[in-house]
C-alpha cells in the first residue's frame, strides 16, 4: 500500500496545512491544524491514504484554505479482515480506517469516524455514529492526549467492527428481502419519490461481489448509490423526469449516505 506523502496531500487538500482560521471568526475559536493531527495519527501508525476538500465556487477562491476536508487513514499494523466463503479464506479484503473531517471556517468541528475499505472495489465505507459512538473535538485548543485517546478508542472497537461484518456475512437475504433493502436505500438516499431500477441497483458487477448475504448486498448498493450511473425516474407535476444519478462528491452527503446504509444494514440483522 502506498500511503500519501505531504506533497500529495497538499496538492489535493491544501486546507490541511492552513495555519490560521478564517478572518471572520472570533477569538473564542482556537485554530486546530489538521496537519498536526495527521502527525499525531502517524505516531500511532495510522497513515493517510485519501484526502479531498470541498471545491471552491468561482469567485470564492480566497476561501480555499479554510474549506471542509476529509482524510482517510489505515493502520500499518492491522491486517485486513479474513473473509470466509464456502471454506475459502480471502485475506486482506477489508481494512479498518479512521476517517477525519475538519474545516477552518467555523462550520465544522474536528470529527473522527470509523470506516472500512474494500480493496476489491475501492469502496470507502463509514460506520454509523450510533454503532460505536461519535468522536468530536471542538475548536477550543488541541491537546495531543485528546487525539491519542480518541484514536485508541477507535482502535479498541475494531474487533467488534469485524465481528459485525462477519455477522452481516452470515445473514442470507431472500429475493424479497434484497428488493426491500434496495427500495429502502433509494427512499433514504433521495426522499423525493424517486424510483430506481432495483435490479440494476442489486446487480453484481464483479465476481468478488457475488453473494446474497447482507454484507455483499450492502456493498453493492453502497457502491452504486455513491458512484452514480443509476437510471432514475421521478414525477415533477404532470411530467415524469428520467435521469442518471450522479456521483456523490459532497463530503457531508457521502458521510450521510454511508452512515444511513450502515444503520439500514444493522436493522436487517
Amino acid at each position: 500500500m502506498d500511503y500519501l506523502q505531504s506533497n500529495q496531500i497538499m496538492e489535493e487538500c491544501p486546507s490541511v496545512f492552513t495555519t490560521q482560521q478564517s478572518e471572520h471568526l472570533s477569538k473564542v475559536y482556537n485554530h486546530i491544524s489538521t496537519a498536526s493531527v495527521v502527525d499525531i495519527l502517524k505516531k500511532r501508525n495510522w497513515m493517510p491514504t485519501h484526502a479531498i476538500q470541498v471545491r471552491n465556487r468561482k469567485g470564492n477562491e480566497h476561501t480555499a484554505p479554510f474549506k471542509k476536508h476529509i482524510l482517510r487513514f489505515r493502520n500499518t499494523d492491522i491486517r485486513g479482515l479474513m473473509m470466509f466463503r464456502k471454506g475459502i479464506g480471502i485475506s486482506g479484503d477489508t481494512y479498518p480506517e479512521i476517517v477525519v473531517t475538519n474545516s477552518h471556517d467555523g462550520r465544522s468541528a474536528f470529527k473522527f469516524h470509523i470506516g472500512l475499505f474494500r480493496l476489491v472495489c475501492s469502496n470507502g465505507l463509514v460506520i454509523a455514529d450510533k454503532t460505536f459512538g461519535k468522536h468530536t473535538i471542538i475548536h477550543k485548543g488541541l491537546k495531543e492526549t485528546d487525539i491519542i485517546e480518541t484514536v485508541d478508542k477507535i482502535t479498541s472497537n475494531i474487533p467488534s467492527l469485524f465481528d459485525k461484518v462477519k455477522e452481516m456475512m452470515s445473514v442470507e437475504l431472500s429475493h424479497e428481502e434484497r428488493f426491500k433493502f434496495g427500495i429502502e436505500s433509494v427512499n433514504k438516499r433521495w426522499n423525493d419519490g424517486r424510483t430506481v431500477d432495483i435490479e440494476q441497483l442489486l446487480k453484481v458487477n464483479r465476481s468478488a461481489d457475488k453473494g446474497n448475504d447482507l454484507w455483499h448486498v450492502f456493498n453493492r448498493v453502497q457502491e452504486k448509490l455513491i458512484n452514480g450511473g443509476l437510471d432514475t425516474k421521478r414525477k415533477d407535476g404532470d411530467k415524469i423526469i428520467y435521469s442518471k444519478s450522479k456521483k456523490v462528491t459532497s463530503i457531508d452527503e457521502n458521510l450521510r449516505i454511508n452512515k444511513m446504509l450502515w444503520e439500514l444494514s444493522e436493522s436487517h440483522l
